[in-house]
């Protein structure tokens, strides 16, 4: 078995996305950049991850570059996972190096593609209004995602989800965050690969965006955080009851109790 899951705003939270009744919950930081504390978990998820990694393979999957992800000292301190998928599936990480047969294959689809990030790009800069973006990041060659303030309104939304749809590209908004990706980088096919490389079988997922909707719809069992992005269309896949940061404990939870469902005699 293996638990393959999205971080930001499924598994750690931002103090803004903390979320209502959570005055009285012990919370670590898991996160820190420029000296600021960014990241956090509830002290329960922390003792329910440890306790899913010790039973199950724990995949973490992540929009996050591999610098980003590194970040978060639990996974390097405390929790320890074999693999970890960044840059939205465009690089798999096994024991903190990168998997260069993923490499390979994903630099092979690069060189197929009909738009390249450079046509994405320039696209967003004889598009994009100044009044509302504020910077545009080429991530590894691999994606775009723009930083923007204030939140796009329908008509840009429309207009640059159906021109990404059209170049084989995906497109999603997360909080100040817009990202346009090739849709053959997801984090599904990477964490197929992982799975088949390690021959587990059933796969469980979780997941709040709608880059993460893939995962949800191609696993065993997957849920998506009741304040995710995702909700809103796909929350018929699969919905935690709980918000926020509480969220995160609550998916834990259900894949530990999947677990032993399928695991006759666990106790």
């Amino acid at each position: 078995m293996m638990f393959a899951s999205d971080l930001d705003g499924t598994l750690i939270y931002s103090k803004r996305r903390f979320g209502e009744e959570t005055l009285n919950v012990s919370v670590r930081n898991v996160e820190v950049y420029n000296g600021r504390e960014i990241s956090f978990m509830t002290e329960k998820a922390i003792a329910l991850l440890r306790k899913l990694s010790d039973e199950m393979m724990f995949v973490p999957v992540t929009t996050r570059t591999i610098e980003q992800y590194n970040r978060v000292s639990l996974f390097h301190e405390e929790i320890r996972p074999t693999y970890a998928i960044t840059c939205n599936g465009g690089v798999v990480l096994k024991d903190g190096h990168i998997d260069t047969h993923w490499q390979d294959y994903i630099r092979t689809k690069i060189d197929g593609s009909t738009a390249s990030v450079d046509d994405v790009k320039r696209k967003i800069e004889e598009t994009a209004d100044a009044s509302w973006l504020k910077s545009i990041r080429v991530v590894e060659r691999f994606f775009v995602y723009l930083i923007i303030e204030p939140p796009l309104s329908a008509e840009w939304i429309n207009h640059y989800s159906q021109w990404a749809a059209a170049h084989g590209w995906a497109f999603s908004i997360q909080g100040r965050k817009v990202y346009f990706i090739p849709t053959f980088i997801n984090k599904w096919d990477a964490v197929n690969y992982v799975a088949k490389k390690e021959g587990k079988q059933t796969v469980y997922t979780a997941g709040d965006s709608n880059l993460d909707v893939c995962l949800i719809e191609q696993a065993e069992f997957g849920l998506i955080p009741r304040h995710g992005e995702a909700a809103a269309k796909f929350g018929h896949l699969g919905l935690t009851q709980k918000t926020g940061i509480l969220a995160s404990e609550e998916i834990i939870e259900a894949i530990l109790s999947k677990r032993l469902q399928l695991t006759p005699g666990i106790r």
